[in-house]
């Protein structure tokens, strides 16, 4: 039996992302003011380099808030579950791909044993941020390296995830 899912869940700003943001402005607005100041101090012939040394600024801040605005597609096939991350609606990237029969642990976030003792070489955070949606973990080993994944999968997933590893996933 064949299975495909897929799924995109866009992650929520959190306030720290927004400070992040608020304080990218400011910076851009800091250095804006200095190549203003610079461009008093030097000779008149320079000043039409101006607008384009402004215009740059505002281009790099415009394209570091853009990182902020995020969304998470998880692709199931078969148990094979990829997870990418796709900024600004343009750029995807492949975070993971790893198969549901690899996981030696999964559950829901909230009910999980404290980690604070456990050494994860990675830690995906694929989640949505928010209350509106249930956050699970799966860990598991790829490349002799132990990860922890943070992701919102759907009920159809967990489902077929219990087909392929059904003693890790269990009833949850």
């Amino acid at each position: 039996m064949d299975s495909f899912i897929e799924y995109m869940i866009k992650q929520k700003k959190t306030g720290s992302s927004i400070i992040r943001q608020i304080l990218i402005i400011l910076a851009a607005l800091l250095v804006i003011l200095a190549v203003t100041f610079i461009f008093l101090i030097l000779p008149p012939e320079f000043i039409s380099f101006w607008p384009l040394c402004v215009a740059a600024v505002i281009f790099v801040a415009y394209k570091i808030i853009c990182r902020f605005d995020v969304e998470f597609e998880y692709i199931l096939t078969n148990g094979e579950l990829d997870v990418d991350a796709i900024t600004n609606r343009k750029k995807r990237k492949r975070l993971i791909t790893i198969h549901s029969k690899s996981f030696t642990e999964f559950g829901k976030v909230e009910g999980a044993p404290s980690d604070k003792d456990t050494k994860y070489a990675r830690v995906i955070d694929a989640s949505a941020h928010s209350e509106s949606f249930e956050d699970y973990y799966a860990v598991f080993f790829k490349n002799g390296q132990k990860i922890k994944l943070i992701f919102n999968p759907t009920a159809k997933m967990i489902d077929v995830f219990r087909i392929y590893a059904p003693r890790v996933v269990g009833e949850i």
